[in-house]
């Protein structure tokens, strides 16, 4: 670390108020001293193993010495004050001190653990693998904040001292133990959002169609439960609602503001809700970030001003936010939406697409928990959001309509624990190939932003939906109805041609439509003796009547050869539509498997059901029906399938390819050489085919007879698409063919060639990785060789890899046949493939310096893989974020304050 690097952000205290922690400066000395002064005695003592504040008081000097490769300290700062202080003192190569001290006043609110995690953050950039922290027996706070980190942690006690010795290294533990206190400290902050006790309208006058007065009137109209203020100057009350000249005038502190006025008023404003103590404002006025580098400027403002007052902002630029909750009912936005209570919380970064979302959930039937709709994202984001729904009682799905992410592996850490409980939607815009990356790899040029999308939501067990149509279908399946157990799904109905489509809807994505057994069968002829089949689809006739409807249902519900159940219903003249749909009511209501009604050109609708807790999903057409419950069986297995930790096999020499791609930085040459490329991977234990490196005519002829004919010959530079410049020849069965080849290829130039045996007879196979910009280490898997671009058969997920994701992206290839010995061919281990998935996706996770690498193709023979070629390129990596620390989104200040140093362990943002 160099002295140019510092930490500067802003974080969460558990009770959901903020603090600033940054690297010591030379000018803190006062502060510091101010510190010391204001400890208790007992604090000192505790920190010091004495009393003697002199002692503590020189301890400042040490404190403010220049961050270097030996010592490191940060500070905590509240209102501008400084309430704490960490520092680490380097006393091997492996291993440093640390020490910590809180204000009396400010202990318990989970400052000392993010300057410990940040501490630690520091300790990993330096190389330190261990902290030592010597404790007095009855410090128990500080024995709790260490061992509550969640590192691998050994503990000794002499002479009434503890010392701790724990791992820098993060571990799963670690990272959950961050991730609940996190959590902890989101719903503390959030809570004067979500569930304000009181509110103030800023802007709300007597113009009919102003923003202000629309939310005004909405939110006294929805019946907000709390104490409810206006500000505006030039009127004692608006609607009803008193009026105040400021906010320094509100006879009681808001939890919430709702900023409704001219962006150039917005920012002083905001700044008089947070003096007089305000929560969370919500900013609906537009002209920041969406306006260029002036409202980008603004909004950069904006959000320093709401860190300084502690205040979360949602905004600006938004539409508001709903709250149907009989215990708030908030209606804090300026459309006419309805507080219809129900299971669904949904986020947008559009608000013109959250409206429609929930006018038209509320036309089919389908109340909502929550909404937010977060315009610029400028501080509160989904991923906020995501972490208070978790534990929302009355949430039972989640949606989400992205435009873009500011920290997508936050969300996938946050997703993958919320999806064990509750199912999360998104559609996320921008599928267009105009994000395809220009790459000289096959693993590049395949990567397109939507394919990385994809991999994310796939490793996040995120749903995604194509429209807001399927969202709000896939919402009713999951929002009303029982998961299935299993993929077995009967369909049954009163015509054949609904129901055929409904069967093939429902294969295509995923479900089985199973062959009922002949008992079923008798039971659905007794049941309903008209009917005109009993094979699956069920057609039970036109003239079929409720009665004998209901009874061929519960068959089938009954049965355990079914999973889940799907009713076709098309109008006929002879029994009643309303009778029809009670029987099905009737019948789902004695059951706990989902069902689902079709009826055929009708509306979408959710309708109470007698005798059932839950609505009865209805669907116009059998297709989105069929995909909504095979979206819930999707869900289903992501809810049931055991999450699997990364694995790192023993053996890894990581300091070995560090050194080698140093080296190969230093050299000015993005692309490696053959022998270094196969040099890297074997630190990682991935085995290059046998190959010599040849610069004459003559090495060629040499390799070849170490190596045994057959050989194949190629050119050794960077290019990609060597068979394309005739740079591969294959097949040279002895020394005359190789030097007529040779000739062919080189002739009189000079060039590197690699001579390798052939290897023929397998399945081909390509294993790639890159750095993408956003989303970080990304590894692909798919048909190689000359099928890599033709086939276009690939699957992505981001590094690094559990054992459950390498099988995963396997399973999902169209070739996967080809593994298992398709008609003869020989098969490939699966598992040999996964291990090599998970090797190479540990070589990009732990060396960001490789910007791309491809294995191509890789020839799979049994439990034999053979790496014949690989292309790897290195180039200079960006400081990347480090995930086991927590902090709120940089401002663009901190960012510029940072210009010309590197910000150390700074969080993407939110």
């Amino acid at each position: 670390m160099t002295t140019a690097q510092f930490i500067d952000f802003d974080a969460l205290r558990a009770n959901g108020g903020m603090v600033h922690i940054r690297s010591a400066r030379s000018t803190d000395r006062d502060a510091l001293l101010a510190l010391n002064a204001a400890a208790s005695d007992r604090s000192l003592y505790l920190r010091f193993f004495a009393t003697n504040r002199l002692a503590a008081d020189s301890y400042v000097e040490v404190l403010l010495e220049p961050a270097s490769q030996q010592h490191h300290a940060l500070v905590a700062e509240v209102d501008g004050a400084v309430i704490g202080v960490a520092a680490l003192d380097r006393d091997s190569a492996d291993a440093a001190e640390i020490g910590l001290l809180i204000c009396d006043t400010h202990q318990h609110e989970g400052v000392g653990t993010l300057l410990l995690e940040h501490l630690a953050s520091v300790g990993r950039r330096l190389g330190v693998k261990h902290f030592v922290a010597e404790v007095l027996t009855g410090n128990g706070a500080m024995a709790r904040a260490l061992t509550d980190l969640g590192f691998a942690c050994t503990a000794q006690i002499d002479a009434g001292v503890i010392r701790y010795l724990f791992a820098l290294k993060p571990t799963e533990a670690m990272v959950a133990a961050m991730d609940s206190r996190d959590q902890t400290a989101e719903l503390a902050s959030l809570r004067p959002l979500l569930r304000p006790a009181s509110v103030v309208v800023v802007g709300a006058g007597q113009r009919e169609r102003s923003v202000g007065r629309q939310v005004l009137g909405n939110i006294v109209r929805g019946g907000f439960t709390g104490s409810l203020y206006v500000v505006n100057p030039r009127h004692s009350q608006v609607l009803g609602v008193a009026s105040y000249p400021s906010a320094a005038e509100l006879p009681a502190t808001p939890d919430l503001a709702v900023i409704a006025v001219p962006a150039d008023q917005v920012i002083s404003t905001v700044t008089d809700c947070g003096r007089r103590g305000v929560g969370a404002v919500l900013v609906l006025t537009a002209g920041f970030g969406e306006y260029g580098v002036q409202g980008s400027a603004q909004q950069d403002e904006l959000l320093t001003v709401t860190r300084r007052y502690s205040m979360r902002l949602v905004g600006p630029n938004c539409l508001g936010l709903l709250n149907t909750d009989s215990t708030v009912r908030l209606n804090a936005t300026f459309a006419p939406l309805s507080l219809t209570a129900g299971g669904l919380a949904l986020v947008s970064q559009s608000g013109a697409l959250g409206i429609a979302v929930l006018r038209a959930a509320e036309r089919c039937g389908l109340g909502v928990s929550q909404f937010v709709s977060v315009g610029n994202k400028a501080d509160v984001s989904s991923n906020d959001l995501l972490t208070c729904w978790e534990r929302d009682e009355r949430t039972r799905v989640i949606a989400l309509y992205l435009e873009s992410f500011g920290n997508p592996r936050r969300f996938a850490r946050i997703a993958r624990r919320v999806s064990r409980t509750k199912p999360i939607l998104v559609i996320k815009a921008g599928r267009s190939e105009a994000g395809r990356r220009a790459g000289q790899s096959h693993t590049a040029a395949a990567a397109s932003s939507d394919a990385v999308v994809d991999a994310l939501f796939e490793q996040a067990g995120v749903l995604r939906m194509n429209t807001m149509e399927q969202l709000l279908d896939t919402v009713r399946a999951l929002c009303d109805q029982p998961l299935p157990a299993g993929p077995r799904v009967a369909i049954i109905g009163n015509s054949g041609g609904p129901a055929i489509l409904a069967a093939d809807a429902a294969a295509a994505g995923g479900l089985a439509v199973v062959e009922l057994s002949p008992e079923v069968r008798a039971e659905l002829a007794a049941a309903a003796p008209s009917a005109a089949s009993t094979q699956n689809p069920v057609d039970l006739g036109a003239g079929i009547q409720p009665a004998q409807v209901r009874a061929a249902i519960e068959v089938l519900l009954n049965s355990a050869e079914v999973d889940s159940v799907l009713v076709v219903f098309t109008e006929t003249l002879v029994a009643d539509p309303a009778e029809l749909t009670a029987a099905v009511s009737q019948a789902a209501a004695r059951s706990d498997k989902p069902i689902v009604l079709t009826q055929v050109g009708e509306q979408a609708r959710s309708i109470p059901s007698d005798g059932m807790s839950r609505p009865l999903p209805v669907f116009a057409f059998p297709e989105p029906a069929a995909q909504a419950l095979a979206s819930a069986w999707r869900y289903a297995q992501i809810r049931s399938t055991p999450h699997s930790a990364v694995i790192r096999p023993l053996g890894l020499d990581v300091e070995g390819a560090r050194r080698l791609i140093t080296e190969q930085l230093g050299s000015g040459q993005e692309w490696l050489g053959a022998g270094e490329a196969a040099h890297l991977l074997a630190a990682y234990g991935i085995v290059l085919c046998p190959q010599r490196v040849a610069r004459s005519l003559r090495q060629a002829l040499s390799g070849a007879a170490e190596l045994g004919y057959p050989v194949v010959l190629k050119l050794a530079d960077g290019t990609v698409h060597k068979s394309d410049v005739g740079g591969v020849r294959t097949d040279l069965v002895d020394e005359a063919s190789l030097r007529a080849a040779y000739q062919e290829m080189v002739g009189d130039r000079l060039a590197n060639v690699l001579v390798q045996p052939m290897v023929t007879g397998g399945t081909e196979l390509i294993v790639g990785g890159l750095q993408d910009r956003q989303f970080g280490p990304v590894v692909m898997v798919g048909a190689g060789g000359v099928f890599a671009d033709l086939m276009a058969d690939r699957r992505f997920r981001l590094a690094p890899l559990s054992a459950q994701d390498a099988e995963a992206m396997i399973e999902e290839l169209r070739f996967g046949k080809l593994l298992d010995g398709y008609r003869g061919r020989p098969p490939v281990s699966r598992a040999a493939l996964a291990q090599l998935l998970l090797r190479l996706a540990l070589l990009i996770d732990d060396h960001p310096e490789i910007a791309e690498i491809d294995l191509n193709p890789v020839i799979g023979r049994g439990e034999e893989l053979t790496v014949v070629d690989v292309k790897v390129r290195v180039a200079a990596a960006a400081v990347r974020a480090d995930s086991a620390v927590r902090g709120l989104a940089p401002t663009a200040f901190q960012l510029r304050a940072a210009k010309g140093a590197e910000l150390v362990g700074q969080p993407f943002p939110g």
